[in-house]
């Protein structure tokens, strides 16, 4: 395993796994992205997947040729997947990427699944880059779960059986007796988080944040008011704690300038739960609300609860200080 593996791929393929890499936290000890744990890390636990998506699509072709005479079956069986495979791997050509990646112990029994079993007419370089290509089609958060696979699949487990978990954290933290809720995707898809009660209070972490997750024989236990804060929030948005302040529906006026604005920008938006006139009410946490409207300036103010519009009054308000103070001379 001493050798590079090089890999052609579309150039757009190439940016999306750096991106990848940033985003889910793979870096070096001095906080430059690490590509080859993580490539070897996507290999490792994506391999087996993308063999049984390729066996899938064998046995689709197989059933579609059925009424092809016996004699030309094989023959055209095995055209129709060269066609295909080569369609997968030709894709984006003109752009391309060269890129290597050095297997390591943890990958070792996946590359030899690979170059053994999986390898069927084509080069090792075309079967990575198509397994890269069919890694890159998925979403985010599923892309993700495939990095963090040993660790998305224990908290799965834990939530199964009703037991609690010891949680590692990347920085350091250990939570020894952690109640998972949920493993929950944010409305945007672009991160999973975890959500788990500490005994305490609710917490929500990336799952790109863990390190560890090992179950305990302890039986699970979560309090029906937390987990009902849980249910509001995976029904919200599962990136923004709900709290027990939470309890109080939050009505926006909206100006005109602020209904087109609303209907203009998705990313994060909370959903009404009713719209009367200019007014609508929310029951999303006040911490999606707030990083929502701040955007919006005087084309919405919130009506109520009172302690939420003087917290945007205030907002605003320090920033107009700080702007006249900046530009006083001008």
């Amino acid at each position: 395993m001493d050798e590079k593996i090089k890999i052609s791929a579309p150039k757009s393929v190439h940016e999306l796994l750096r991106k990848d890499c940033e985003d889910f936290k793979m870096t070096k000890s001095d906080g430059s992205p690490n590509m080859n744990a993580f490539l070897n890390t996507l290999v490792s636990n994506y391999c087996e997947e993308f063999a049984g998506a390729e066996e899938k699509l064998r046995d689709e072709v197989r059933k579609a040729i059925e009424i092809v005479p016996d004699r030309y079956r094989e023959t055209v069986f095995l055209n129709t997947l060269k066609i295909l495979t080569k369609k997968q791997s030709e894709s984006e050509n003109i752009q391309s990427k060269v890129f290597a990646f050095k297997p390591t112990k943890n990958t070792e029994k996946a590359v030899i699944y690979i170059e053994n079993l999986l390898l069927q007419n084509e080069s090792l370089s075309s079967f990575y880059r198509r397994l890269f290509m069919a890694y890159s089609q998925k979403t985010k958060t599923d892309r993700e779960k495939i990095i963090f696979k040993e660790n998305y699949t224990l908290l799965l487990k834990a939530i199964k059986k009703g037991v609690k978990v010891c949680l590692s954290y990347v920085k350091g933290e250990v939570v020894k007796d952690a109640s998972v809720f949920s493993v929950s995707a944010a409305k945007d898809e672009m991160f999973n988080y975890v959500l788990y009660y500490n005994g305490r209070q609710n917490v929500t972490v990336r799952l790109a944040s863990l390190s560890t997750v090992s179950l305990l024989a302890e039986k699970s236990a979560l309090p029906d008011e937390n987990r009902a804060l849980f249910e509001r929030q995976v029904e919200c948005a599962a990136q923004y704690p709900m709290y027990s302040t939470d309890k109080e529906p939050i009505k926006v006026q909206l100006t005109e300038k602020g209904k087109i604005l609303f209907n203009k920008i998705y990313l994060y938006r909370p959903s009404p739960v009713s719209i009367e006139g200019n007014v609508y009410t929310f029951n999303c946490s006040a911490n999606q609300l707030l990083y929502y409207f701040e955007r919006f300036g005087d084309s919405a103010i919130i009506l109520s609860p009172k302690k939420l519009g003087i917290f945007m009054r205030n907002y605003y308000y320090f920033a107009y200080k700080k702007y006249k103070s900046f530009y006083s001379r001008d």
